[in-house]
């Protein structure tokens, strides 16, 4: 997801810790195939960016929402340049 200030990444398991997992990788797929960050800056950028909510917590769902900041990717290469 996006919106004007964020690119979001969701993660659903029947755990907080498998949501985490599932929202973390599927940001680090964005980010290598966007962005074309290799696994090392993909690290960087989500150690010192990523902000995490946690979106659900019912019977057996889990969610969680990674956001990061458009304003600290635009140092990074635009998408599609």
């Amino acid at each position: 997801m996006e919106n004007a200030t964020h690119i979001m990444a969701m993660g659903l398991d029947g755990s907080l810790d498998g949501a985490f997992r599932a929202a973390t990788a599927n940001m680090a797929q964005w980010l290598s195939d966007a962005y074309k960050l290799t696994p090392s800056e993909v690290a960087q950028v989500l150690g010192t960016a990523a902000e995490y909510r946690i979106s659900e917590v019912a019977d057996r769902n889990a969610g969680d929402v990674l956001k990061l900041s458009k304003q600290r990717l635009e140092t990074l290469a635009q998408p599609g340049k």
